[in-house]
């Protein structure tokens, strides 16, 4: 099966694969749902960038809260991102530049991820948040609806 709108059929190819891991690791195989996780976001981050960013909206997180969406804890002294667009954007930035740690709980298990925000020109870093692994699958699954019910895309 090709791909006849490419920014929502992969976002839709990529939620059906986290499943699929998921379903085979209740099912007792040796596959990592988490790193999964981590693929399927860095695929829907990264991989609608250029046709797709500027369609994203600039919700306030107030209201982002009020949809369900995760607000990032920003740690640090550094603010909190405005809106949709900037959270997006600083996602991104920080998957595909590789600007993430792994954080464990008590036995080692991972919990989440810290993520930071450089400024191209300067690399300071702007940002910093961390997101439970509940929170960073809310997100991957919010962002999959917005593309996949965008007519636009």
């Amino acid at each position: 099966m090709n791909y006849e709108n490419l920014i929502k059929d992969f976002a839709n190819r990529t939620r059906k694969n986290l499943v699929a891991i998921r379903n085979l690791k209740s099912a007792g195989a040796d596959v990592f749902d988490l790193t999964q996780l981590i693929n399927s976001l860095l695929g829907l981050l990264v991989f609608p960038r250029e046709r797709y960013v500027d369609r994203i909206p600039a919700t306030p997180l107030n209201e982002l809260a009020k949809r369900g969406w995760p607000i990032p804890t920003v740690v640090g002294d550094y603010p909190q991102v405005e809106n949709l667009n900037q959270l997006v954007r600083y996602l991104r930035n920080a998957i595909s530049h590789c600007n993430v740690e792994f954080l464990a709980d008590e036995r080692g298990e991972i919990r989440g991820l810290k993520l930071w925000n450089r400024d191209p020109r300067t690399k300071a870093v702007t940002w910093r948040a961390e997101l439970s692994l509940d929170e960073i699958e809310r997100i991957a699954q919010n962002f999959t609806a917005l593309l996949v019910n965008d007519n636009a895309t």
